[in-house]
């Protein structure tokens, strides 16, 4: 009898085992399900944050092409206005000494035909 109770003994607790694996199968199932819709969300939002990255890159250039352009417009009015004003003070100078040997010349004759 007493063989028998401990093999009772030992079916009891042989099931107990086998009902615990059976609910720790059970919990492993339900994390993984739970871990694998984690991941497929992470999934798409990093997804989601490359193709933001990528915008963003792209507008970047953009900016940095629109930046980069407007200082050549920037360099090349500067130069142009270096030139105007250079040939304006050259015909600024001609102007000037231009007149001032016409006055001369007016003034010569004058003198010449007073003194004459």
């Amino acid at each position: 009898m007493e063989l028998e109770k401990r093999v009772d003994e030992h079916d009891k607790m042989l099931k107990a085992h086998t009902d615990e694996i059976s609910d720790i199968k059970s919990e492993i199932k339900t994390m993984n399900k739970s871990i694998s819709e984690s991941l497929l969300r992470v999934d798409e939002s990093n997804r989601f944050l490359r193709e933001q990255n990528t915008r963003q890159s792209e507008q970047n250039t953009q900016i940095l092409s629109a930046v980069l352009q407007r200082n050549d417009q920037s360099e090349q009015r500067q130069h142009e206005l270096s030139k105007i004003k250079l040939n304006s003070a050259f015909k600024i100078g001609f102007a000037i000494f231009g007149s001032g040997g016409l006055v001369y010349v007016v003034i010569d004759i004058i003198t010449k035909a007073l003194l004459k």
